[in-house]
Formats: C-alpha cells, structure tokens, sequence
C-alpha cells in the first residue's frame, strides 16, 4: 500500500506534464500557422454558412445557418482557448441563414458587423423583417458590436492580405428586385493572385444581372452558390466570365430507398432519361464540381499563388 501511495504524486506530475506539454504543442502549432487563406464551407443540417481564416488570422464568420450546427464546426477550426471572430457577415435577411448566429453572439467576442443595405423589407417587397433576423438585430443591439450596412461597390479589408469586393445588392433604382430574386449579399474574396467568387442563392435572374455589368466580376479560381448547380439556377454567361476551376455547391441526395427508380422498368427510365435536355453548364471548362451534401464541410485553401480544395 504505501508504494502505491508514494506512487501517486508521479503519476499525478508526470500526468500534468504531457498535458503542459500537449496544450503547449497545440498553442506553438497554432502560433505558427502556415500564411495561407483557408475557407470552411460548411455543411449544416439546414442553412449556410462559411468561415474565412486569413493568413494572419484574421477571422470572419458568414452567415450562420439556422440552428448551433455553427458552432460545433468552429470548435472544429478555432482553437479552444479563443473565442474571437473579428467580422460577422449576414449576407441575407433569411432566419435559416442566421439564426445560428444569435446564440454565438452569446459565446463569441465579435468586434464588427456587417448587414445588407438593401432587404425586401425596406424595398416594400415584405410586410415586416423576419422574425429571427429581428432578433438577431436586438442581439447585436444588446451586444453593441458595431455594425455597417454594405452594398455593390464596397470593398472589406480582413487582416492585411486579404479583401472582399462587393458585387451585390445594387440599388433598387439599377435592378428589379422580387422575392424570387431577392437582395443578398455577394462578393469575391481576393488573395494575392487567387480569388472565390461568393454566389450564395443568387438566382439565374441575378446572375444574368452581373455578367452583363462586366465591372462587377472577374475570372475567379472557385466559385461557391448555395444551392444546386442545376442548369436552370446557373448563368452560362456569368460562368463564362468567372471561368472557375472548382464550383462548390448544396444539392440534397436523396436516398437509394426514396428514389422510386428501383421498382421501374427499364424502359420507363429510359423514356424519361430521354426528356432531360442536356446541361449547358457542360460546355464550360470546370475542373471539379464539389457537393457539400455528398462530400461534406469543404475546405479551400489558397498560398497565393494557386488554390486547392482538401
């Protein structure tokens, strides 16, 4: 018994010790970063949201989905021991957009905000602010973060490296807005020689809207959309103009259970294969089309000079 006794006090340093050394490890290796931009676009049960770490860390969370998906995928990427996001970005006035970001005000110290100037609310295309975006805004009012409205024609600083163009929303007075085409923040992230254009549910009405105002977008390496890359939500002309390597996009599978093809003829199939009109999006020179429902939280990295997804 009492080398057992006399045993404890060692385990109990020794124990101590790794766990020093361990927490000391993780903090150098966070210290010393690789200087890359890295983007996590997340895969939430519902909702969008995306997180930016620039090489100097800064920090920038957009949109938050709409439930605390949010925050067990920052746990994931933010260390520990900080809870510091520098910029919030609502890039919409959707409660499955931003819910989330209501309860992360409550564990997160943010130092800035940003709102979409223009919303259906104040174009009169909406009877009264969504309910859940209202209590987001009496959050952030509690909280007093500072907070800007931006529009098309702004441009962020995050840290020293990194910025974002904004493309979208433009005056009421420049486009006819509707609730299928509603206003929402979009914008390209620029890095040194590499760029993410950020395309969120802009509909093919939007789209067609910035590939004729050529000013407003550029040939970029990847570009996100938060919806299905189906043809009829894409714009070929404003695919052509960004001409990205990598389209990252959110199409929901369904299940071999659900799918209702098993019990079907082979003719039937056919026939009704036979009615779907080729994809015009085929004709664009895309390296990789990347599916957040399939593949799971995808995570862009760029040095610079070159972008890569892991």
């Amino acid at each position: 018994m009492a080398l057992k006794l006399s045993s404890k006090p060692i385990i109990i340093a020794a124990t101590a010790s790794a766990v020093v050394f361990g927490v000391g490890g993780y903090i150098w290796n966070e210290d010393h970063r690789p200087q890359m931009l890295d983007i996590y676009v997340f895969n939430l049960s519902s909702g969008r949201s995306m997180f930016i770490r620039t090489p100097d860390d800064y920090r920038v969370l957009i949109d938050g989905g709409s439930n605390s998906d949010v925050i067990r995928e920052l746990t994931k990427i933010i260390p520990f021991y900080s809870r510091r996001i520098d910029t919030l970005i609502a890039t919409n006035t959707d409660g499955k957009n931003v819910s989330g970001l209501i309860d992360l005000l409550n564990r997160y110290r943010v130092d800035e905000i940003y709102l979409p100037a223009v919303t259906l609310h104040n174009l009169g295309l909406a009877s009264d602010t969504d309910p859940i975006y209202q209590a987001l805004l009496q959050r952030i009012a509690d909280t007093k973060v500072p907070v800007h409205e931006i529009a098309a024609g702004n441009t962020i600083l995050f840290g020293k490296a990194v910025s974002a163009k904004i493309h979208f929303p433009v005056e009421p007075a420049d486009f006819v807005y509707s609730r299928a085409s509603a206003p929402e923040v979009l914008f390209t992230l620029k890095f040194a020689a590499t760029s993410v254009t950020f395309l969120g549910n802009a509909s093919h009405k939007v789209q067609e809207f910035l590939a004729a105002t050529s000013s407003h977008v550029t040939a970029t390496d990847a570009v996100i959309v938060s919806h299905s890359a189906l043809p009829a939500n894409m714009s070929v002309r404003l695919m052509n103009e960004l001409k990205p390597k990598f389209l990252v996009y959110s199409k929901q599978l369904a299940s071999a259970n659900n799918s209702g093809t098993a019990s079907k003829p082979a003719a039937t199939l056919k026939k009704k294969s036979a009615k779907i009109p080729p994809d015009p999006l085929a004709s664009i020179s895309i390296d990789h089309r990347l599916n957040i429902k399939e593949i799971g939280t995808i995570h862009v990295v760029s040095d610079g000079t070159s972008l890569t997804i892991k």
